[in-house]
């Protein structure tokens, strides 16, 4: 998988989360889907990105493997 994007970003309701994108693939679209809950989710069709909540990093990482670790050592940094 190439292309994959993330940053730390609240959703429309303020909640804490991760604003992630990556290029088009349905069925890496569809394990999303089917991994995080519609509840702590959101597609951003005009962006062309998700939201997803913090409550769900194990789940990113599962996606994304080296997700948590680019998150920790991000907020050593910060």
């Amino acid at each position: 998988m190439t292309g994959f994007q993330w940053y730390k970003s609240g959703n429309s309701q303020g909640e804490e989360g991760y604003i992630i994108s990556f290029n088009y693939d349905y069925d890496l679209i569809e394990k999303l889907k089917s991994t995080i809950p519609h509840n702590f989710r959101e597609w951003n069709p005009d962006k062309k990105h998700w939201w997803v909540s913090s409550y769900c990093e194990k789940q990113i990482n599962n996606l994304f493997p080296g997700f948590l670790e680019a998150v920790r050592a991000q907020r050593t940094l910060f």
